[in-house]
């Protein structure tokens, strides 16, 4: 019998405080919304979506002795992720970030307080690796250390591991950039993968073209996401372009985190690298159709289902 891949994910579990407006919002004045407060963080994300789809998930982070600290246990628990590799800091608060959501679900801004996250230095990283198993395929989020990034991608290759990496943001993707060719499956927005390549977004260029240079750059695969828009994904000289599968949006918060993990189960389950996406795809929908940033929803059985139904209307 055959067992699900297993996964290692190194990054950011925070608590996401969040508010929408109820209309069209008005800038720089008080507007009425509603707010709420759960876990989140890129890293983390990833880690309970995987959990949700079968995998056997360990997550890598460092938190606060703290109430917010505590949460990010209890959730973590609740979804089936193995928390034992999580660090709690003497001296730091858990990580949070604060997002502001316009009437459509659209992100307005969002504001990260990670310091906690620097104390995963690259000697505390390799002891969490080494406890695991041999076989792990390795997620990183840009939100640690560049030092420690790059002493994971360095044990990662030695010892024959996948790599998957995950921009969070343009001002944090740029820690990626030596790393690239270490790298097996990368997964950004336009305006990181603009940061990566050493330039400022610009409309007049393509996810296509922000795509194939990173995959000149040495990224195996490679997927640059564009908001509601089709996203890029390159891989072996081929580039292709996937619109989002039709949903009822909620909230996007935690979608581009589904869509990775969706892409990664996908390719854990032998799907081709640009079939995997429709599994992305699908993660996706199915959370953006949740207000929370990890729908209640996912499972492998409703990934699929969510495939089936949308090659029926292609």
């Amino acid at each position: 019998m055959s067992h699900p891949a297993a996964f290692v994910v190194f990054g950011g579990a925070t608590v996401d405080h969040s508010a929408a407006t109820i209309a069209t919002p008005v800038m720089h004045a008080s507007n009425p919304g509603r707010a709420a407060t759960a876990v989140g963080g890129v890293g983390f994300n990833v880690a309970r979506v995987l959990a949700r789809l079968g995998h056997p998930v360990r997550m890598v982070t460092r938190i606060g002795s703290d109430g917010d600290g505590a949460a990010v246990l209890a959730a973590g628990h609740e979804a089936g992720v193995d928390m034992t590799s999580a660090a709690v800091s003497d001296t730091a608060r858990t990580a949070t970030y604060r997002a502001a959501f316009d009437d459509r679900g659209d992100l307005i801004i969002g504001i990260a307080d990670m310091a906690v996250l620097d104390e995963i230095t690259a000697d505390a990283a390799a002891t969490a690796a080494r406890a695991g198993a041999p076989r792990e395929t390795v997620v990183l989020d840009a939100n640690l250390p560049a030092a420690t990034l790059a002493h994971l991608t360095a044990l990662a290759t030695e010892a024959g591991q996948g790599t998957a990496a995950i921009g969070v943001s343009p001002a944090k993707v740029v820690r990626l950039a030596p790393l690239l060719d270490r790298i097996g499956h990368l997964f950004v927005t336009r305006r990181e993968a603009a940061a990566l390549l050493g330039h400022a977004d610009d409309p007049a260029v393509s996810t296509r073209s922000l795509a194939v240079r990173l995959a000149e750059r040495g990224v195996a695969h490679v997927v640059v996401t564009d908001s509601g828009e089709p996203l890029a994904a390159a891989a072996g000289g081929e580039v292709h372009l996937f619109p989002p599968f039709p949903a009822h949006v909620r909230s996007v918060n935690g979608a581009g985190d589904a869509l990775a993990a969706g892409i990664l189960h996908g390719i854990a389950n032998r799907r081709s690298f640009f079939d995997a996406i429709l599994a992305g795809l699908a993660a996706a929908a199915i959370t953006v159709e949740d207000p929370a940033t990890v729908a209640a929803a996912l499972s492998s059985a409703a990934v699929e289902a969510r495939i089936g139904k949308a090659r029926a209307v292609m």
